[in-house]
């Protein structure tokens, strides 16, 4: 976890621009590096398209864990916000295993928001067991299929060669780790003739080469005396002075070549500044063409650009979710009755703490030895929880039942585009990094402002 005063990435990364450019890249060959399977770096958008005609991507990622003092946060500057399309926004979310309640994973991922890989014990420059661990810790316990679990930033944005050697062997669709100055603010790329930012610290040198892999660039937030905020700008000036810079930068982007603009938090950091956040976000969703998308939502687009005015006809886009009809534990409040997964969820304590899932608890805490230990309750007793198979999604999936709810002539779905208008924030959370008492009891009762749990459920609720 990073400190409570400023985040490391935020501190490491406040640069003067002058000097860090991106003129140290290896070149892409433009002739070889051919479309889509291989995309070049370039501050255009991709294949010649007019900037004026082009979707002005908004992307809002989270890092490390998701747990009862952090998903209120996430909530109270997401629910109020809504697409052109008037669905609900979505973010992507670095979890890290550490502090995690993985039932909470699994609701925000049910909620149609990205799950991506932090390390299980936010180690920097990780070794290859903390990032695989991640990925199988949650896919086991959140039931988040590794198909949709493909993404990757390093802990305080420490990589090196060897991080990307291991994302590519391990088949990671992107990263999302170097930062950018506006010199070097690209569109994402792919990693066929390496890192092109970032340059500064020699990584534009060190051979990366992973190709089809993406890389999306954390562009930076500039402030007047030129210092550059890669995470976390809320923690360098006043919400008044923030709030301004916020809107400078994201002009810069809406005014030029439209890269995608991102805000890159670590919740429990957020603190006051959820007004200014709010604030921010109506004005930039006011603005023409102006879609707030997961980093996979925007590889979609990337991989077969559209112009704006066609973006709300893609599936990608659309926020259809599962209509089950009866409470089962998958992560959604499937009979709408204002709770999620009430009564099914299981707790597991540990010594070094508590949380619950829909996948039966372990015999002990997940960690890089054992990431997927035995259950307590094995295959053939009374009361197994079966994991979700390959041949069923998460959401239609009753691991008590061991049954897929979901066939040819049954699926229904539900949109959301225009139900469950935008609500007032949620209150800040209460809680500490790593104080997860609360997150291990189950998810019920209903939005009546009654307990840290109930509150994360229903703010979960609000985001599906």
């Amino acid at each position: 976890m990073r400190f409570s005063t400023i985040s490391l990435a935020a501190a490491v990364s406040a640069l003067l621009i002058s000097g860090l450019t991106g003129s140290d890249a290896a070149p892409c060959d433009t002739a070889k590096c051919v479309f889509p399977a291989c995309v070049c770096p370039s501050i255009n958008p991709p294949k010649g398209m007019d900037p004026k005609t082009v979707p002005q991507f908004f992307t809002l990622t989270f890092d490390d864990a998701i747990q009862a003092a952090t998903v209120p946060v996430a909530s109270g500057i997401m629910s109020p916000h809504r697409n052109p399309n008037k669905c609900p926004v979505k973010a992507t979310w670095f979890v890290q295993n550490l502090y995690s309640d993985y039932s909470m994973i699994q609701q925000w991922a049910a909620a149609g928001n990205e799950v991506a890989d932090h390390t299980m014990n936010h180690i920097g420059t990780p070794p290859a067991e903390e990032i695989i661990g991640n990925r199988m810790a949650i896919n086991a316990f959140a039931g988040v299929p590794f198909a949709k679990m493909n993404g990757f930033r390093t802990p305080f944005l420490n990589y090196t060669k060897a991080t990307f050697d291991i994302l590519a062997q391990e088949k990671f669709l992107y990263d999302s780790s170097t930062g950018a100055l506006p010199e070097t603010a690209y569109w994402p790329y792919t990693l066929d003739y390496g890192v092109a930012n970032d340059c500064w610290n020699g990584i534009c040198d060190q051979n990366v080469v992973a190709p089809g892999m993406w890389e999306i660039p954390m562009h930076a937030i500039m402030d007047p005396a030129g210092m550059a905020y890669s995470m976390d700008p809320q923690l360098n000036g006043s919400p008044a002075d923030v709030g301004a810079w916020l809107k400078d930068n994201f002009n810069r982007h809406y005014q030029g070549t439209r890269q995608p603009f991102g805000i890159y938090l670590h919740p429990i950091h957020v603190g006051e500044s959820t007004k200014m956040f709010n604030d921010f976000f109506a004005w930039a969703a006011n603005q023409k063409d102006v879609w707030f998308v997961t980093n996979q939502q925007l590889l979609e687009w990337m991989k077969n650009p559209v112009p704006a005015s066609q973006l709300a006809d893609q599936d990608y886009m659309k926020c259809n979710i599962a209509a089950v009809g009866k409470e089962i534990c998958n992560g959604l409040d499937d009979t709408k009755a204002g709770s999620v997964d009430k009564g099914v969820l299981e707790t597991c304590t540990f010594t070094s703490g508590a949380w619950s899932t829909c996948y039966g608890c372990p015999t002990e805490n997940p960690t890089t030895a054992v990431p997927v230990p035995a259950r307590a309750v094995a295959q053939g007793q009374t009361g197994y929880r079966t994991p979700v198979p390959a041949t069923c999604a998460m959401e239609w999936w009753d691991p008590v039942a061991a049954q897929c709810l979901c066939t040819n002539s049954n699926c229904t779905f539900t949109d959301e585009s225009l139900s469950a208008p935008p609500t007032a924030p949620l209150p800040s959370p209460t809680g500490t990094p790593g104080n997860n008492k609360n997150a291990a009891v189950h998810l019920s009762g209903s939005w009546a402002g009654l307990g840290v749990v109930a509150a994360v459920a229903a703010g979960l609720a609000q985001l599906l």
